[in-house]
């Protein structure tokens, strides 16, 4: 399938890139760089599909990876084999995220490193755990800026090691805390740069706040009570049930709310594995900033899904549903989602072949 929306920005930066610009046309952008970085890495000038190829391969693979550490996760939490195996399944047909997986977007990054995040945040005390949190704490900021707010989660975990570790095992990870901060410093340091300069007009993130009352103007964006200036759909709450239900731009309010509701008590409704905590403040952290950003794309849902699943089930136990009748549920809807993708593939060849 051809290159769409912001697809084609990443990919002109990248080329901007290879000539020592990070530019999109003709002024510096603040655009996130992993992805841009990661096409300029892959780029050829004989034949650009195949770099293109290898890029969308490694999208692929990453998210792979990613709902390996979504299995290990759930399979700290003491779930029965049968559940896990239901919502990684689950989440990995979900129509939305068969779309974007596969592409030049950032969401099979983040399933990577948002799952291997969690994973070693909610891991016994152990330096190499802290470590690895902290790399993929960095990936996912400089993937997507929304995920700083996880910085949250690496302040409980430093307070949690502290506690418990030798004075030696926590000079060990105030150094790897520096080092690891370095690039995200050099990268604010540069955003912070450009955007204070009036003559930067290329795609920015951060142009969405300049209107004259920026944050309860974002907060409305994100609530889904107002359409943001700078997308044609009304976002955020909204298009929450969007990621469950395989019909484009699907918006409905009163429905996301009920789902959001739904997940949030299945979390309340019993005591919490330190995992199961960690991952809900982290989803709720995530939500949040979205509300603030004033966003909320169906696709920004996507890495979370696994998240709301596992409450929903939360729930659905508290409420004395059989686990059989549960996993006969996730089954009917995942054979729904793949002959619904295949009628799409059908499409797709008819319209591109």
């Amino acid at each position: 399938m051809p290159l769409i929306a912001d697809e084609n920005t990443y990919n002109k930066i990248a080329s901007n890139i290879l000539i020592g610009k990070y530019y999109l046309k003709d002024y510096p952008s603040t655009v996130t760089p992993i992805i841009p970085f990661i096409i300029a890495f892959f780029k050829t000038t004989t034949s650009p599909i195949i770099g293109l190829t290898f890029h969308k391969l490694l999208h692929i693979i990453l998210a792979v990876l990613g709902f390996r550490y979504l299995y290990l996760f759930l399979s700290n939490l003491k779930l029965k084999k049968s559940i896990i195996l239901a919502i990684v399944a689950l989440a990995a047909v979900n129509p939305i995220g068969i779309t974007f997986f596969g592409r030049l977007y950032p969401e099979g990054i983040l399933m990577f490193s948002f799952w291997g995040f969690i994973y070693y945040a909610s891991r016994k005390v152990k330096t190499s755990h802290f470590v690895k949190m902290l790399l993929f704490f960095v990936i996912l900021v400089l993937t997507r800026y929304l995920y700083a707010v996880l910085g949250v989660i690496v302040l409980f975990n430093f307070y949690r090691y502290y506690k418990v570790i030798s004075k030696k095992a926590l000079l060990k990870i105030g150094i790897y805390c520096l080092i690891f901060s370095l690039p995200v410093l050099f990268w604010a340091k540069y955003v912070y740069t450009i955007e204070q300069n009036s003559t930067v007009k290329e795609v920015s993130y951060f142009n969405r706040f300049t209107t004259e009352n920026p944050i309860l103007y974002n907060i409305k964006c994100g609530l889904g009570i107002e359409k943001h200036h700078m997308v044609k759909k009304v976002n955020g709450i909204p298009a929450f049930a969007s990621l469950f239900v395989p019909i484009d731009g699907f918006r409905n309010y009163l429905l996301s709310i009920g789902l959001i509701l739904a997940f949030i008590a299945g979390y309340f409704c019993r005591k919490l594995s330190l995992g199961s905590k960690m991952l809900i403040i982290s989803i709720v952290l995530a939500m949040l900033g979205l509300v603030l950003a004033g966003t909320g794309f169906s696709r920004y849902w996507l890495i979370l899904l696994p998240g709301f699943l596992l409450g929903y089930y939360y729930l659905a136990s508290k409420l004395n549903i059989p686990d059989k009748w549960i996993i006969y549920a996730v089954y009917s809807i995942c054979i729904v989602y793949i002959i619904n993708e295949f009628r799409l593939d059908y499409l797709i060849l008819n319209r591109y072949l």
